[in-house]
């Protein structure tokens, strides 16, 4: 990108009428020169990214560097002007370290575990601290090491710089270790010609040190390659040199000027690299001691860039990313054999390769790309040119025997520097923006360069030596990335509420003259960029007429550019073709095409009927899925088409929802499920809407009348003991057979289908819902166990259920799962309860089906646990209860018991589960009617409460036939009481209801309670008389060790001496308490603060008349008359606790 300010009102594009053109996508024009940036101000000289660094270039008016673009050997900086500058070294110049970037420093320092490592190397190493546990030296790139060790163990080493010395290793011999950027040598010092005597220096084998590679060696050179073949490191382990030069002090990097080499014999097996010095040099008497033996190891996989130096001396010497010895330099020209240190003292030819990365500037516009060297030494301070080729690339591989194709000269450029004689900076830049921009157009993602002498028969005048880190610089700019996003009309940030770009029938519609167009734009180096729309009459391949562009400026790179078609440029409905250019003031570049009608008539008002609820009376249920029809009134489309695309419609207000029903017919007509939602007048309110968005001017309104809810179209509450028919008492008259195993047991209320978890089930002959339409359906069930899917309601399909009510034992939860066709191991849908079950406890599972949502429910104890959107088709097999079909057979065999299954066509709400979550039991009744004994009889059970204390049988003798004229009478001691046996299936943390008759004799005493459940320390819950307020009370305890609770209290004071009916319910599934007195609820309950709602708890205790636990002591002991204590699980209703009132009045 450049910066700019785009000049208004510019056409690209000539204008050509009356023919058909194609219109091309992604093409590239060149715009006028930048504009010059704003005076510097203070901004920052980083940032993260190029957008911002290109904002705070142009703002400053000085370079930013990106820093996410940074890495160990390039660099990338925002310009002023809007272009980029890129720069990537042969080597690298940094490392990463604590989320730092900081110089490349190889100075050597100890770890605390011993071990020694480089301070900052761009490639992981590490060195012994003496002994024989590790390797001399490895070098690591992943999860690939190679390295040398030595076979006996190493003294301490003596560190300077990046050097560590070994001492005494042998007699006179020292190892000593030279770090490199991407390797070490590791170089064993023969002090004199004594110490090459040692036989150990005849063969010297290195133990090697390899992790996920293995050696290969050709002529010398190691390879350690991974399992794929790939060279991982390079080394050499065949040179050998002396100390005969003129160069002061050690040689550990390699030869220095009049040194005398030699080639050593080298051999590699899996586990050692064996070197034979040459016999013949060691005793010669020309060689001057100190001699030097040198293996090394590289990496040569490690960074973007590589070199590699070449020289007519060694013709098969691989110095691919060497950087150790004489190598630790570019070398470049033609020069006597005493500066060439050749073998043979004859004059040599060097050459330098570079191999840049060039992956980060393909499809840029290269404006100058330069390849950066520096001369470090010229042998004559006249020298000749040098010049940089183009080649093809290079690798390990590469020697002066087999160099790679030169290209093509690129340039030339002429530097002396000769540090006695001539000193300078030596900086000698090529000029290199040919090659690069061929690099750039043509996607190389690697360019190399051959560094030459220009005349190479010119000795000694050509010759100069380079800094090792020459590097590239490029300058470019982006072309912006063709517009995204193209869409019209849409709101919302990311544009995914717009039409989207598309053409033919697919086109997008609009319902104006003056649409909004928007296109996202972006560079890949940000900034700031305009773009322009373009208008044409008629679709691809028939334009008839094109119109001025018009434009959205200063857009941020990756936002969107928007803007309205101006008026008057569309003047009649039709199709029309539009695109845009994302452009920087230098380039631009165009969207592919899209194409949009305009439609601005509105459809006509839907006409709306329905023969399952009709306008002429009371018709089908709350919650009863019908069938409407919605028609289409006139066609308005082009051409007097029908072009409505959709119904919108709403139900009584829309009550939060409003539908849309496509539509799928030619005529328009479309059928629509409606689930009524109240008794009584209903209205469906609908809209037509067309292709283009344009709705109805008039909402059309149906009104009909619903019946309250119905009954359930099926229930089966097995309460028989025998026989292998259970007979429907819903409105259908289904009946099941009994299947397998099935047999009868005590359920939940009354007997319950009993389940051996093999082959026992009952199933209906015919489907009996409609499991497309809305349904419910609801079961208490009692589960045996929990390793294995186990289904409770289903309807069988030809090889598999469309529902399945169940338990998960992957999950372990309750489920409804819905299977997405009827074919073997569908996908599913489903919803898991939010606790696992209770194994071998009675639960509630209720199921609703909304078909116009799609939305499916499920409840555990009449609690909603969860929805998810399902859509069932229609299963035409049995309904099962007690397993499911699967791969065409029976299976998910339930263990344990079901009961009261019901099954309803229409939506249960909320109140609708909860009330069958709530059903009423009768689980324990003192009548209280024995009159002498000790004893009183439970009813329900058949089993015995036990009186103790100051109590007594109190009544009417005259009326002893009267239930209401026996009792309970408890004397002023404090101590009477009648305990019985915990009610079975009678749980306090469930939904429950109390009852009992009580007559108290003085209320100037503290709390009583006529009925109640024993506990440890707190009874769950106390009814009876609340001394502290002298009114009647309900107490729900909260905790089973703190004293508290929730009160639910009478309206009225207390009267005394009378008989009043006392009645209290839980209600778990609202979290809810209620007094009755005397059949009429009261007003007075108190909720949690946080509106969470009360929560009872369970307990083992006994059933209490007449007393309570508290405090761990008997406690609230009744004075007076007790008759007619019943507990129920779940909650009476209103009717039924006045009918009872009525039916046992005490007067």
């Amino acid at each position: 990108m450049r910066s700019h300010s785009r000049a208004p009102g510019f056409s690209l594009r000539a204008f050509t009428s009356g023919i058909a053109f194609a219109l091309l996508a992604s093409t590239v024009t060149t715009l006028a020169p930048p504009i010059a940036a704003a005076d510097p101000v203070d901004v920052p000289n980083v940032a993260a990214d190029p957008a911002t660094a290109a904002r705070y270039a142009a703002t400053s008016g000085e370079p930013v560097q990106v820093t996410s673009a940074t890495s160990e050997n390039e660099e990338l900086f925002a310009n002023p002007d809007g272009t980029m500058t890129y720069r990537q070294h042969v080597q690298p110049v940094r490392v990463r370290q604590g989320g730092d970037w900081v110089p490349v420093d190889l100075e050597l320092e100890r770890k605390p575990d011993g071990a020694i490592v480089p301070k900052a190397a761009p490639v992981e190493m590490e060195f012994s601290g003496g002994g024989g546990d590790k390797p001399v030296g490895k070098v690591v790139s992943g999860e690939h090491e190679v390295g040398f060790s030595w076979p006996t163990p190493l003294p301490a080493p003596v560190l300077d710089g990046a050097t560590l010395t070994y001492p005494a290793v042998l007699p006179d011999v020292d190892l000593k270790v030279e770090v490199g950027l991407k390797g070490f040598s590791q170089v064993l010092v023969v002090k004199t010609p004594e110490a090459a005597d040692n036989p150990a220096l005849r063969r010297i084998e290195f133990p090697s040190h390899t992790e996920n590679v293995s050696l290969h060696e050709d002529q010398g050179a190691l390879a350690a390659k991974n399992a794929e073949g790939a060279t991982v490191f390079t080394g050499d382990a065949t040179r050998m040199w002396d100390s005969s030069g003129q160069q002061e002090g050690e040689r550990i990097a390699g030869p220095g000027p009049g040194d005398r080499t030699a080639t050593m014999d080298v051999e590699v097996t899996p586990d050692a690299v064996a070197v034979t010095p040459d016999q013949s040099f060691l005793d010669d008497r020309a060689t001057t001691y100190p001699v030097h033996i040198d293996p090394n190891y590289y990496c040569t996989s490690c960074g973007k860039a590589h070199h590699v130096v070449v020289e007519s001396p060694w013709p098969d010497a691989k110095n691919f990313d060497v950087t150790s010895g004489r190598l630790n330099d570019l070398k470049v020209g033609k020069v006597n054999g005493a500066e060439m240190q050749s073998p043979n003292g004859a004059a040599g030819t060097a050459r330098s390769y570079v191999q840049m990365n060039t992956q980060a500037i393909l499809g840029k516009h290269i404006e100058s790309a330069t390849l950066r060297t520096k001369v470090i030494h010229s042998y004559s301070c006249s020298p000749g040119n040098a010049s940089v080729w183009l080649t093809e690339w290079v690798d390990a591989n590469t020697t002066w025997r087999n160099q790679t194709a030169w290209t093509r000269k690129l340039s030339e450029a002429n530097r002396a520097n000769h540090p006695a004689v001539c000193p300078s900076d030596g900086t000698m830049d090529f000029d290199v923006s040919s090659a690069v921009r061929d690099a750039s157009a043509g996607g190389w993602g690697i360019t190399t360069f051959a560094i030459v002498a220009s005349n190479e028969n010119e000795q000694d005048k050509s010759w100069r030596r380079l800094d090792l880190n020459p590097y590239l610089e490029v300058r470019y700019n982006s072309y912006p990335n063709p517009p995204t996003d193209l869409g019209m009309e849409g709101l919302g940030p990311d544009g995914s509420q717009a039409l989207p770009c598309r053409v033919g029938a697919d086109r997008s519609y609009v319902t104006n003259h003056i649409p909004r167009l928007r296109a996202r734009v972006s560079d890949p180096d940000g900034g700031i960029l305009d773009t322009a729309f373009k208008l044409f009459k008629g679709p691809q391949g028939a334009i008839t007429a094109e119109y001025p562009e018009f434009y959205a400026s200063d857009i941020p790179s990756g936002q969107f550019g928007e803007a309205r078609v101006p008026t008057g440029l569309i003047t009649q409905d039709g199709v029309y073709t539009w695109r845009a250019w994302a452009g920087d003031r230098q380039f631009h570049t165009w969207s592919q095409d899209c194409e949009f009608e305009v439609d601005s008539v509105k459809p006509s008002t839907p006409l709306i009927t329905s023969t399952d609820y009709p306008q002429d009376g009371d018709h089908g249920s709350v919650g009863r899925t019908g069938q409407f029809t919605f028609k289409v009134n006139g066609n308005t489309g082009p051409g007097g088409s029908m072009d409505v695309k959709e119904y919108t419609w709403s139900l009584n207000g829309g009550e939060g929802v409003v539908y849309t029903e496509p539509v799928t017919t030619a005529d328009g007509t479309t059928a629509v499920s409606v689930t009524p939602t109240k008794p009584g007048l209903n209205i469906l309110h609908a809209y037509a809407v067309d292709r283009a968005g344009n709705r109805s001017a008039t909402l059309a309104e149906y009104r009909f009348t619903v019946t309250p809810p119905q009954p359930p179209l099926a229930e089966w509450t097995f309460d028989q003991s025998s026989g292998t028919t259970v007979p429907d008492t819903g409105a259908l008259d289904r009946p099941l057979t009994l299947v397998g195993g099935a047999e009868f047991e005590k359920g939940y209320a009354d007997n319950a289908l009993k389940l051996n978890g093999t082959n026992a089930s009952a199933q209906s002959t015919t489907a009996i819902v409609n499991t497309s339409k809305a349904f419910s359906a609801a079961a208490w069930v009692r589960l045996d166990r929990t390793d294995g899917y186990y289904t409770v309601l289903s309807q069988d399909g030809n090889r598999v259920s469309p529902f399945y009510l169940q338990h998960d034992p992957q999950a372990q939860r309750w489920r409804i799962s819905a299977s997405k066709g009827d074919h073997d191991l569908p996908d599913t849908v489903a919803v898991n309860s939010l606790a696992p079950p209770e194994a071998g406890a009675w639960t509630h599972l209720a199921i609703t089906y909304e078909p116009n949502s799609r939305t499916t429910k499920l409840y555990v104890d009449g609690k909603l646990q969860g929805s998810a959107q399902m859509t069932f088709w229609v299963a035409s097999g049995s309904f099962v209860v007690g397993g499911a079909r699967w791969s065409g057979e029976r299976a998910n065999h339930f263990p344990g018991a079901i009961d009261h299954v019901q099954l309803w066509d229409r939506v249960l709400g909320d109140e609708d589960v909860a009330t069958s979550a709530n059903l009423a039991v009768l689980r324990a009744r003192y009548a209280l009617d024995e009159r002498t004994g000790v004893t009183a009889r439970d009813e329900i059970s058949g089993s015995d409460g036990v009186l103790s204390g100051g109590v007594a049988w109190g009544g009417d003798a005259r009326t002893a036939a009267s239930s209401q004229r026996k009792w309970l009478s408890y004397d002023n001691t404090s101590t009477g009481r009648a305990t019985g046996p915990r009610p079975e299936q009678f749980r306090t943390d469930r939904s429950y209801t109390a009852s009992v008759w009580v007559r108290h004799s003085g209320f100037d005493e503290p709390s009583r309670a006529g009925l109640s459940t024993g506990d440890d320390r707190y009874s769950p819950f106390l009814l009876g008389y609340r001394g502290e307020s002298g009114k009647w009370g309900f107490l729900v305890s909260g905790s089973a060790t703190v004293d508290g609770g929730w009160f639910a209290l009478s309206d009225n004071p207390a009267r005394q001496g009378k008989w009043t009916y006392l009645v209290a319910t839980y209600d778990a599934v609202a979290g809810r308490i209620d007094l009755y007195v005397d059949g009429v609820k009261q007003k007075t309950y108190q909720d949690t603060p946080d509106g969470s709602g009360v929560r009872s708890r369970n307990s083992t205790g006994s059933l209490i008349i007449g007393s309570a636990t508290w405090h761990g002591l008997v406690s609230d002991t009744w004075k007076g008359d007790v008759d007619d204590a019943r507990v129920y699980s779940g909650v009476l209703t209103t009717n039924e606790i006045r009918r009872l009132h009525n039916a046992t009045f005490h007067s």
